[in-house]
């Protein structure tokens, strides 16, 4: 019995860990998009309309920032996805904030209430 409970506990102690590990960064192609090389995420624009240039829709980028994170360090991270996917620009068309406030600990500073943030966009490859 005690041997159970010991493995149900571990159990537990790995999904727990699983669950928290969610990724606050990320990029999916489109199906059947063309794949192009990396290109440098400094060489990625963000821009905030479509181009009137001829481009290719590769697939979305997005990125859920923390309280830490500033603005310089999520757009590097949004350039850098959309950069692996071989793109030339990301369109960002999602900034949203949730209803739902979000507890953050700092060490030593206690503790911060926030609402969660979304960015996402369409990374593109120009013709």
């Amino acid at each position: 019995m005690r041997k159970n409970l010991t493995l149900l506990c571990a159990l537990l102690v790995v999904v727990g860990a699983l669950c928290s590990c969610r990724p606050y960064a990320g990029h999916r192609f489109y199906p059947g998009t063309p794949h192009f090389a990396r290109t440098h995420p400094d060489h990625v624009m963000l821009i905030k309309r479509r181009p009137d240039r001829n481009h290719i829709e590769l697939g979305n980028v997005w990125i859920r920032p923390e309280p830490w994170m500033d603005r310089y360090f999520v757009e590097y991270k949004l350039r850098k996805k959309a950069a692996r996917m071989g793109a030339d620009a990301v369109v960002i068309n999602e900034d949203k904030y949730f209803r739902n406030r979000v507890a953050y600990r700092y060490y030593r500073r206690g503790t911060m209430i926030y609402q969660e943030r979304f960015i996402g966009g369409v990374a593109i490859r120009f013709q």
